[in-house]
């Protein structure tokens, strides 16, 4: 049953925006993130974590404790005050993507102000219900949370989520119209935005199951930085290979994955460039694969893969039935 589950909502993220969700409780997580443990204990393991605003298939009930399961798709336990009832509307309401590394939702329009949760880098709220800016209110927008209070974030900070996946799943598709014009220039551009999402977060501790900004594990960031560029990923390395198409090491380029293991997958790396990548291990770094430079990274190659230009429009966060629709 658990694996037709999966299989149900994998079959969903690849239908257009009409498609309706199928059936069974729905959820949607209402704090900046929320780690996902194995089992219904705090002394389980964190196995992943979720992000505010993401859409969840809630699968079981234990106490406080609920059983979900993600769009990527991913599942496990979290607790039921991290998460709020699904609205009706929730992929047609207007919706504010984080932009920022590290923020905060107000109470006012006002850094002074009384914080209400702290906000992430691609958490999703509410665009809120002021038709029009408030006195003091310059340089903010108002939201609103999935449990229905409201709040205030620097304009700065966010951007219209609708649009911001359109524009980038637009570019992702755009690159994968191999021979048409501009379809080079839309890959590296895509490509530049990858590298310069993941070195923002250089130096930062590796963290098990994380998949927040700021607290990644490798696939975690990897697949972080390819929802900000409007690609859905796998969330495990050793699904992620899967995806795309084999390249060569001399053939390697900005965007492309490296996986490192012997017989089985165990580390997932994203390329900055011939011969280097950025990954999360122990810390945020980057690395050169070339034998003799100083940071010489050695850990055997399994394989490299091209995903820019060969994403099916199933993986387009811009199609993703879960997200957008009527």
């Amino acid at each position: 049953m658990k694996k037709l589950i999966i299989f149900l909502l994998a079959l969903t993220i690849g239908c257009s925006g009409a498609q309706a969700l199928p059936e069974g409780e729905w959820a949607v997580v209402n704090t900046s993130s929320v780690f996902m443990r194995e089992t219904a204990s705090y002394t389980s393991q964190n196995v992943s974590q979720s992000r505010m605003g993401t859409p969840v298939r809630v699968l079981e009930r234990s106490g406080y404790w609920v059983k979900i399961l993600t769009p990527e798709p991913y599942e496990g336990w979290v607790n039921e005050l991290t998460l709020a009832p699904y609205p009706a509307d929730y992929r047609s309401c207007r919706r504010y993507i984080c932009i920022k590394e590290h923020g905060y939702v107000y109470s006012k329009p006002s850094v002074e102000a009384p914080r209400l949760c702290d906000f992430l880098m691609s958490d999703i709220v509410r665009k809120g219900d002021s038709p029009s800016p408030s006195e003091g209110s310059d340089g903010w927008v108002s939201v609103q949370l999935w449990d229905g209070r409201s709040g205030w974030v620097p304009a700065a900070d966010v951007q219209d989520f609708r649009q911001w996946m359109s524009e980038r799943g637009s570019l992702a598709a755009k690159a994968a119209r191999k021979g048409s014009a501009g379809s080079g220039m839309a890959e590296s551009e895509i490509a530049e935005t990858l590298v310069a999402t993941a070195r923002l977060f250089l130096g930062n501790p590796y963290m098990w199951g994380g998949m927040s900004s700021g607290l990644f594990d490798c696939s975690g960031l990897v697949g972080f930085c390819y929802f900000m560029s409007g690609i859905q990923l796998p969330r495990d390395a050793s699904q992620q290979i899967k995806c795309g198409v084999p390249v060569e090491f001399e053939d390697m380029q900005a965007g492309d994955l490296v996986f490192f293991g012997n017989t089985s997958v165990g580390h997932v790396a994203l390329c900055t460039g011939q011969g280097r990548i950025i990954h999360s291990s122990q810390i945020v770094r980057e690395n050169s694969l070339i034998e003799g430079e100083p940071d010489y990274y050695k850990r055997n190659i399994l394989g490299i893969r091209r995903i820019l230009g060969n994403t099916p429009g199933k993986q387009l966060i811009k199609n993703s039935s879960l997200y957008f629709g009527e």
